[in-house]
């Protein structure tokens, strides 16, 4: 399916995102809501390959996810009447990009974070379709971007693995692309979405 042309991944995405139900976690369970948003788009070059946006974050002092790749979002605001409000929110107040409720196709599972040093917050991912490019408009948050192409990140050739050894040793798988390096909460996204796409239809 990633390998199809962009307009009829497009058609198929709502589909394949509704069944099955994405999971949620409960909001009883977690003391933080956020949401992020998986933006797919047409490679401008070859418009039938579809391309996905992820950004690079800035380093700040006491940020965990200080320096690593990820997908445009953040928390939830006693401002935003709900998760989708604060994707399509923090994806503008990040990259500059609106992308029309309308074409916000559908979301992922949810992800729980647990950590002894971090209140336990939840992550909501959705997907959106942006028709047309125009360049992004990058705020502090952010030190750069990249746009990959979906059979790159399903590619077995450039799937790695590192050790990381604080607080304790633990393996990790990653994606190495472009010189960076893609993991944690950031590829499981990428691979619930992968998963969900890999069904082939008649």
């Amino acid at each position: 399916m990633v390998d199809r042309r962009a307009d009829e991944l497009r058609a198929a995405l709502p589909d394949l995102l509704a069944r099955p139900e994405p999971t949620r976690v409960p909001e009883g369970l977690v003391e933080r809501q956020a949401a992020v948003t998986l933006v797919l788009s047409p490679d401008p070059g070859l418009s039938a390959r579809t391309e996905a946006l992820l950004v690079l974050r800035a380093e700040v002092i006491g940020d965990p996810w200080s320096g690593h790749v990820a997908l445009p979002g953040g928390r939830l605001d006693p401002t935003d009447t709900d998760l989708l409000h604060t994707a399509r929110r923090e994806l503008e107040e990040e990259t500059g990009v609106l992308i029309a409720q309308g074409d916000y196709l559908g979301r992922l599972d949810d992800l729980h974070t647990r950590s002894a040093h971090l209140p336990s917050i939840s992550v909501t991912p959705f997907v959106a379709w942006l028709p047309q490019r125009t360049p992004l408009v990058e705020n502090e948050e952010l030190a750069g971007h990249l746009w990959v192409p979906l059979p790159d990140l399903a590619s077995p050739a450039l799937r790695s693995n590192f050790q990381r050894k604080q607080p304790v040793p633990k393996w990790f798988e990653t994606i190495e692309i472009g010189g960076l390096t893609i993991w944690g909460m950031t590829l499981s996204i990428i691979d619930n979405f992968l998963a969900r796409v890999s069904v082939e239809g008649p």
